[in-house]
């Protein structure tokens, strides 16, 4: 006989509860929780992908009385309400099952439930199988040969008859009187007082049905049993009547109209973009085969000139560089992809060594025919990481002007809440398409080819793609810049300031290696001493980097106090902030804080810093990473020069070991105090204003606001509480944490809090209009017109709210001293030549770091002197703390 067709019926109540409960936490990008669609969506695709239905549905309750309520007026009364953020997600739920291709079958009157026994019965009755997709131990009463249970979170478990009984302890045919006598308190159906689920089994296993065992029930020998059969009989038939499912639900008999055709891929991308779900996203997404473009390889001359020609017309173009992946000023270029118009890039091969039909052609025949319209500032260019690939072009004589465009920082400053600025996700998001990734040109792992052996064909359709999306994604960002007034901070900030992080990436820094060796035996010796001391305290040696061996001598064999557990397996965590509070109490604790500190230090600067200096010129070239921080500041990576302590001696030896070229020195200039001259301009705190104005010592007035004159603290203490209470408001920070950092009962850190805002009431209003105006725009912004997106302050969760309120105060402040700084580094890139040989090398926060000839040292910082306390114009003036000297660490000095 032919296998019967199997229609799959999802207990959609049941599985969109489970999915809540599973996943907590998640937010779509309007803050609204998503957690139980993306679960429900999860399991439903794993479904589909695991038993390849031919037919499926999905029933679920609708809101309101049933048939039930109408047999007993209290049925689910004891039943907890929807919770109000799955309640919004019901809807979500429901279009998701539809984008999927999945049925949503409801019925008033009727539940979920009923309705899936429904459908059960009518499809074996046309000759199909029924799975019911659920969690529910009710549906077990529909088991028989033709119906099965099928529980995706019970390890993916089926369920015949034989598996019912092996799991229930009856028979399909009893479950519904097992049920009816043991009764839901949830839901309300009474069952027989004193009768458990294992009695409930034990009674109907031996007298085979409810109604043989209550006409048994005067004869049972148990006295608890047989009185409470005989007083609650009505209550046990009624239970049955409220537990047993019906099959008759008068839905549409149409079994053939529930055959699955797959998901609708358009509908599926757009709801799963607007809910933020990015790995389903990429799934639906459009792909190179659902479009038609005209992409080409150009493999002589002739075909470099046509590039040309189409450059020139179009007066606009996207470059897509191909490298070898090394550093941007290392890396060798293996092709070039150039977009002049949608749907249109041709691919220059420089670098394969592939052995494919197509030859390269020579740097030199770039540089002549293309070369002078990469230079043309007159015609417009865009791209992905614009700085990257000036670097990488400069490197090979080639120069790359008349730059309108970098859409990663389009991005950027669209969005800096989220990393996806690269290509990839931006082209899902901004223009639902999905790219090609590395895995399908290169391959996957170990495997993977090198970029040079791709061959050309295959490279040119990757490349060609990236180059259109820098076109197609332009005009996208353009139009959101333009429509979120946000053009301005874009241009006046992130792209003017791309010609002066280029010039310092290029110039690097100079690092005095001997010095590092030095400094590296030096802290080698320190570090076995240290180790000492720690093996002395735990009383035994032990790999100190190993978590697993250090929790073992910290919480088994010392006995410290586990305050943390993590991981699946809840160990003990070593992590710092878990040692920093046991440092209060255990010198252990300190002396392994310590130890890390210093390992840390020697690996990432100490013994890096040497094999990063570039081969050529003789410096450490940094990379600065203007789309990272969400506050609008650069970081640094590759090494990080930011992260080196300076408040540390051994932070200050490692500067030293940075010095200026033979003849000349290091300038460091750096805003003093910035954040606070911001918020003071920001808030219009007159207070502040005046004292800044005055160039009075900010910390010693807060000192006295909100300690008085006489708190019997010396005036070194004052000064350092006073200076943690000053900045640790301006991020937000709670009593709870402030007492932890200036070491104070929380009541006390309190008291000083409400001291500070009524000493400074204007700081607080600026704080409460601020969160306000977030919370209902949904954006903070800086004094120039960054912004960042902070859905989250809407959010339910308390803990997710408060962190949401912190950012919403901490960008404003952060974010246009940030500002600030770029613009001094703009202008000064230009200034700077005005004094022969000065030079940019450096940013680090609110400092910037220059080189200069040793004689025209006194000029050159009173240049820079001059750019930076001028970038702006604020309520309070813009003071710059300038030292010169032969290594960093004597101009910090």
């Amino acid at each position: 006989m032919p296998e019967r067709p199997i229609l799959f019926l999802i207990d959609g109540n049941n599985q969109m509860y489970r999915a809540y409960h599973a996943i907590r936490g998640l937010t779509g990008p309007d803050g609204k929780s998503t957690n139980a669609v993306y679960g429900f969506v999860t399991m439903l695709r794993k479904l589909i992908a695991d038993h390849q239905p031919a037919y499926i549905a999905a029933a679920f309750d609708l809101a309101g009385p049933t048939f039930r309520s109408a047999m007993q007026a209290d049925y689910k009364a004891n039943r907890s309400p929807m919770p109000p953020d799955l309640v919004e997600q019901v809807p979500l739920v429901h279009q998701a099952c539809e984008a999927m291709g999945v049925p949503v079958l409801t019925h008033a009157d009727y539940e979920a439930d009923d309705v899936i026994a429904t459908l059960a019965t009518r499809a074996v009755a046309h000759g199909f199988d029924a799975a019911i997709v659920t969690g529910d131990k009710d549906f077990f009463q529909m088991v028989d040969g033709h119906v099965r249970v099928y529980n995706p979170r019970d390890e993916g478990t089926w369920y015949d008859a034989t598996g019912v009984v092996e799991k229930f302890g009856v028979r399909p045919d009893q479950v519904v009187d097992v049920l009816a006598l043991m009764g839901d308190a949830i839901d309300n159906v009474k069952g027989v007082p004193g009768i458990g689920e294992k009695g409930a089994r034990e009674l109907i296993a031996q007298h085979g049905t409810l109604d043989a065992l209550l006409e048994a029930a005067p004869t049972l020998p148990g006295k608890r049993y047989r009185e409470a059969l005989t007083n609650h009989a009505e209550d046990a038939r009624l239970s049955r009547e409220m537990v047993r499912l019906h099959c008759d639900v008068p839905v549409a008999d149409d079994i053939a109209g529930l055959r699955y055709s797959g998901p609708d891929q358009p509908r599926c991308y757009e709801l799963f973009s607007r809910l933020g779900f990015k790995s389903l996203v990429t799934a639906f997404a459009p792909t190179a085969a659902d479009v038609v473009r005209a992409f080409s390889t150009c493999g002589d001359a002739e075909d470099l000139r046509e590039l040309a020609d189409h450059i020139r017309a179009a007066g606009r173009c996207a470059v897509y560089l191909v490298t070898d992946q090394r550093p941007a000023l290392q890396a060798d270029l293996v092709g070039i992809a150039i977009g002049t118009g949608e749907g249109r890039a041709a691919y220059v091969p420089l670098g394969h060594t592939s052995l494919d039909a197509c030859p390269n052609l020579s740097a030199q025949a770039l540089r002549d025919v293309i070369g002078p319209l990469l230079a043309d500032p007159a015609i417009a260019k865009t791209g992905h990481d614009i700085k990257a690939m000036r670097l990488v072009l400069e490197r090979h004589g080639l120069a790359l002007d008349g730059v309108r465009d970098d859409v990663m920082l389009a991005s950027y400053v669209l969005d800096a809440s989220t990393a996806a600025h690269a290509l990839e996700p931006l082209a899902l998001e901004r223009l639902g398409y999905k790219a090609m990734d590395s895995e399908t040109l290169r391959g996957k792992g170990v495997k993977a080819l090198p970029v040079s052996q791709v061959a050309v064909e295959a490279m040119t359709t990757w490349a060609c793609e990236r180059a259109d999306l820098g076109v197609q994604l332009t005009r996208d960002l353009r139009e959101a810049l333009d429509a979120e007034q946000l053009t301005g901070i874009y241009e006046d900030f992130e792209l003017a300031l791309l010609p002066a992080l280029c010039a310092i990436e290029q110039a690097g820094i100079r690092v005095d290696t001997q010095v590092l060796a030095g400094l590296s035996t030096r802290m080698d010796a320190e570090l076995e001493t240290r180790s000492a001391r720690i093996f002395a305290l735990a009383g035994t040696t032990f790999n100190i980097n190993s978590p697993k061996q250090l929790g073992e001598v910290l919480f088994e064999k010392m006995q410290l106090p586990v305050l943390k557990r993590t991981g699946k397996e809840r160990t003990a965590s070593t992590a710092a902030e878990v040692l920093d509070e046991l440092a209060l109490t255990h010198d252990i604790a300190r002396e392994i804080l310590d130890w890390r500190a210093m390992m840390k230090l020697k690996g990432t600067y100490v013994d890096a810093l040497p094999h990063l200096v570039h081969p050529k010129t003789g410096r450490v070239h940094t990379t600065f990473n203007q789309a990272v921080a969400a506050t609008g500041r650069l970081s640094s990576s590759d090494p990080n020069l930011q992260n080196i302590p300076i408040r540390t001696e051994l932070g200050r030896e490692i500067r030293g070991a940075f010095v200026a070229e033979p003849g000349h020195v290091l300038i460091s200039a750096d805003y003093s105090q910035i954040e606070l001259r911001v918020l003071a301009h920001m808030a219009q705190e007159q207070s502040l204003i005046d004292a800044f104005r005055r160039g009075d010592d900010i910390h010693d007035q807060t000192s006295a606001r909100v300690f008085g004159t006489d708190s019997g603290l010396s005036a070194h203490e004052l000064r350092r509480r006073a200076k943690i209470i000053n900045y640790a408001l301006l991020y937000g920070k709670t009593a709870f944490t402030l007492a932890k950092d200036i070491g104070v009962t929380q009541q006390a850190a309190q008291a000083f809090i409400d001291a500070y805002f009524a000493g400074y009431p204007s700081v607080r209003q600026f704080i409460d209009e601020t969160i306000a105006r977030a919370r209902d725009t949904g954006v903070v912004s800086t004094l120039f017109g960054r912004r960042r997106r902070v859905p989250e302050l809407t959010s339910r969760n308390g803990q997710i709210r408060a962190a949401a309120e912190r950012v919403t105060v901490n960008l404003p402040i952060q974010g246009t001293a940030a500002d600030i700084l770029k613009r001094a580094m703009i202008d000064l890139h230009t200034a700077q030549a005005s004094v022969p040989g000065l030079r940019m090398i450096l940013t680090v926060h609110d400092e910037l770091v220059f080189e200069a000839p040793e004689d025209r040292a006194e000029e050159a910082a009173a240049l820079v002197k001059h750019h930076m306390e001028h970038a702006v114009t604020l309520d309070v003036p813009l003071d710059v703390d300038v030292g010169v000297g032969r290594t960093w660490n004597d101009a910090k000095a």
